[in-house]
C-alpha cells in the first residue's frame, strides 16, 4: 500500500515537471507560438530659442517622451512573417497620448528571388523614409523629408514587390502602391486612388573594409487637387568599418536629396518644385563613442516662390550598449530667421528588438 501511495506521489511530481513552464522542452513549444516583442523608448529635453513654451505643443520646449514604440514579429507559418509596431505620442494640441498603427504587414518568406509585402509600411523613397524615430542618425529628421513627406514620411497602406536582379553586385529593384491619404503630396479625396513607387538600389563592396550604396527613386499618384504629385530622388551611402579593430572605429558618409511638386488643375494651383539636400557624416572614434555632422540646404531648384531654408547640426552620441543609448545636439537653422537649438534624448530598448536594415 505504501509503495502504492509513493508511486502516485512521483508520477504527480512527474507530470508537473513535464507540463510546467520550467521544463525546456514545454517551454520551447510554447515560445514558438509567442511573437518577439520588444518596447522602445525616446525621452528627450530641448530648448529652442524659437520653439514653444506651451505643454501642448507635440514638440515643446522642455522634457518630452518623444515617442515609444512596440513591436510584435514573428514567422506566421513557412511562407509569411508578420510585423506589427505601433507608436505611443502625444497629440498636438493637447497633453494626451495616442496609439497609431506605424506599421502593419504581411511579408513573404519563401519566394525565390522575390519579396512580397503587404500592410501599412513605409515607402521606398529614399532610405530615411524608410527608418523608425530611434533609427534616425539624428534627433530629427532632414528638413526636405519633413517640409514635403511630412513628419511621419510616407508611410501608408498597400502592396510591394522587391526582385533581385542578377547582378555582379547586389541589386534590388523595388515597386510600391501605396493609398493617397498623405497630408503633404496626396490626400486624395478619392479613397480607390493610389500612388506608384519605384526604386533600384545598389551596393558594391569595394573593399573588405568599405561599401558603396547609391540607389534611385520615384514616387506618383493622385492628389487633393484631383491632379497629380510627384517626388524623385536619390541617395549615396559609404560605409566604413574594417575588419581589425571594427568594433572600435567606423565612418558613414551618407548625402540624400529629395525633390518634388504638388500641382493642381486650374491655374491658381500651380504649385512650385521643392527640393533638398542633406549630408551627413557619423564618425566612430571609439568603442562607445560617436561624433557626427550635417549640412542642409532646401531650395533646389532655386524658386522665387519657395523660400530657402539652411540648417547644419552637431551629435556627440554615447552607445553603452546596443540597448541604450544618449545624444546630445546643436543645431543652427536660417529658415528666413535664425534659430538655435541644444536638444539631449536618451533611448531605452527591451525585448526582441530585430536588427536594423543595413
Amino acid at each position: 500500500m505504501m509503495h502504492t501511495k509513493r508511486s502516485i506521489v512521483l508520477g504527480v511530481l512527474l507530470l508537473n515537471f513535464l507540463f510546467s513552464s520550467e521544463h525546456p522542452a514545454f517551454a520551447a513549444a510554447g515560445n514558438a507560438f509567442n511573437p518577439d516583442i520588444s518596447v522602445n523608448m525616446l525621452g528627450l529635453y530641448q530648448k529652442d530659442v524659437r520653439g514653444s513654451n506651451d505643454r501642448t505643443s507635440s514638440s515643446h520646449n522642455g522634457i518630452s517622451l518623444q515617442e515609444a514604440e512596440t513591436q510584435f514579429m514573428a514567422d506566421v507559418d513557412p511562407y509569411f512573417k508578420a510585423n506589427m509596431l505601433f507608436s505611443i505620442s502625444q497629440k498636438d494640441g493637447t497633453k494626451d497620448f495616442s496609439i497609431d498603427p506605424e506599421e502593419v504587414y504581411l511579408e513573404s518568406i519563401s519566394l525565390p528571388v522575390v519579396t512580397v509585402k503587404a500592410g501599412k509600411f513605409k515607402a521606398a523613397l529614399g532610405k530615411h523614409n524608410q527608418l523608425h524615430t530611434h533609427a534616425f542618425p539624428f534627433i530629427d529628421a532632414p528638413l526636405i523629408n519633413s517640409d514635403l513627406l511630412g513628419d511621419e514620411g510616407l508611410n501608408e497602406m498597400g502592396v510591394s514587390g522587391s526582385v533581385l536582379i542578377p547582378t555582379p553586385w547586389f541589386t534590388e529593384f523595388t515597386v510600391q502602391a501605396l493609398g493617397t491619404n498623405n497630408d503633404k503630396i496626396y490626400s486624395s479625396k478619392n479613397s480607390s486612388d493610389f500612388f506608384q513607387v519605384a526604386s533600384l538600389r545598389n551596393l558594391w563592396d569595394l573593399s573588405d573594409d568599405l561599401t558603396f550604396e547609391w540607389a534611385i527613386y520615384g514616387t506618383r499618384g493622385a492628389n487633393r487637387f484631383d491632379a497629380t504629385s510627384t517626388v524623385y530622388g536619390s541617395d549615396l551611402i559609404f560605409k566604413w568599418r574594417p575588419v581589425e579593430g571594427g568594433k572600435y572605429h567606423a565612418l558613414i558618409w551618407q548625402t540624400e536629396y529629395l525633390s518634388g511638386k504638388v500641382v493642381g488643375s486650374t491655374p491658381d494651383q500651380l504649385g512650385s518644385r521643392l527640393g533638398g539636400i542633406a549630408s551627413w557624416i557619423q564618425w566612430q572614434f571609439a568603442e562607445r563613442w560617436w561624433a557626427q555632422a550635417r549640412v542642409e540646404y532646401e531650395g533646389l531648384p532655386h524658386s522665387t516662390l519657395v523660400n530657402t531654408k539652411r540648417k547644419q547640426s552637431a551629435v556627440l552620441a554615447f552607445l553603452p550598449s546596443e540597448f541604450s543609448g544618449f545624444r546630445v545636439q546643436y543645431d543652427h537653422a536660417n529658415t528666413g530667421i535664425e534659430d538655435n537649438r541644444i536638444a539631449l534624448q536618451y533611448t531605452i530598448s527591451i525585448g526582441a528588438h530585430p536588427a536594423h536594415a543595413y
